[in-house]
């Protein structure tokens, strides 16, 4: 990992995912991209001669951007934590999530770590949160962070073990240099998939083999919840994870209308910290 990319907007939700990506830079000697995008540049469409553009509010918002990057590097330099951690800010004028999908091409992001606070409700079905649409587009891991973690010693990987997530084991596995702890991998249990334990144990390992996959041991559902996502969290919850993985197809327009995501989903609504990893 040489590159983690933190989009901020200079709220506590983005300070928060600095950091934890501070935390992570530390471990491999990464450099920090903190990026802000500036929407305010495409907020009014140009519509013939009824658009105005106001160089004076322009003008005015950039400022408060300057400040805030410079408030924000006084505080990381006060900070030990950072010390000796290399970071560049970029401002980019753009749709926030456009801004970060083409970022992570043109720089050759490793991870993208954002803060997240969730909508739901009407909001969420009609715009849904920046981060949902960072999961869905871009190919790089994505860390969702709600909170500030004490550590990522206890993960839950939820897992069809079906062979398609072998990509994303393998794209794990070789985070677990960073990501360091007990991986519980979360079955929940369809009765017509696998006939018995063994079986499943059995796809476990071919798995965990053909991924090189460390420290992992296998769960079965036993929650008598019907919705996947809420499956995911009460298990989460109950052994007191501090990160979920999950694999995601990164599905888009009438897919993703359908069929949705729950990577997406659990990271939207999760109170722990969601690691999104694509095996599109």
């Amino acid at each position: 990992m040489k590159k983690i990319l933190v989009p901020t907007d200079f709220s506590g939700f983005a300070h928060n995912a600095l950091e934890v990506a501070a935390d992570l830079a530390l471990k491999t000697n990464a450099e920090i991209m903190l990026l802000h995008a500036n929407e305010k540049m495409v907020m009014a469409t140009p519509m013939a001669e009824y658009y105005l553009y106001d160089k004076a509010i322009e003008d005015e918002y950039l400022d408060m951007v300057t400040e805030s990057l410079k408030k924000t590097l006084i505080e990381i330099a006060e900070n030990g934590k950072f010390a000796g951690i290399k970071i560049r800010t970029a401002v980019i004028g753009g749709p926030m999530v456009s801004v970060i999908e083409d970022f992570v091409k043109d720089h050759a992001i490793d991870l993208v770590v954002m803060g997240t606070r969730g909508v739901s409700g009407i909001e969420e079905f009609l715009v849904g949160s920046n981060t949902e649409k960072v999961i869905r587009r871009v190919k790089c891991p994505v860390l969702a962070v709600p909170n500030l973690p004490a550590s990522f010693d206890k993960i839950v990987f939820p897992t069809t073990l079906k062979e398609d997530q072998i990509a994303a084991f393998t794209a794990f596995a070789s985070l677990q240099s960073v990501f360091v702890g007990e991986v519980s991998l979360l079955y929940i249990n369809d009765p017509g998939h696998f006939k018995n334990t063994e079986a499943m144990e059995a796809q476990k390992a071919f798995l965990v083999k053909e991924s090189g996959l460390k420290n992992a041991t296998l769960f079965v559902s036993d929650t008598e919840v019907f919705n996947e996502e809420d499956a995911i969290l009460d298990f989460a919850h109950r052994n007191k994870a501090d990160l979920i993985v999950m694999a995601t197809h990164q599905r888009r327009g009438l897919a993703h209308f359908f069929m949705g995501s729950m990577t997406e989903d659990t990271a939207n609504h999760s109170d722990i910290p969601v690691l999104s990893l694509s095996i599109r």
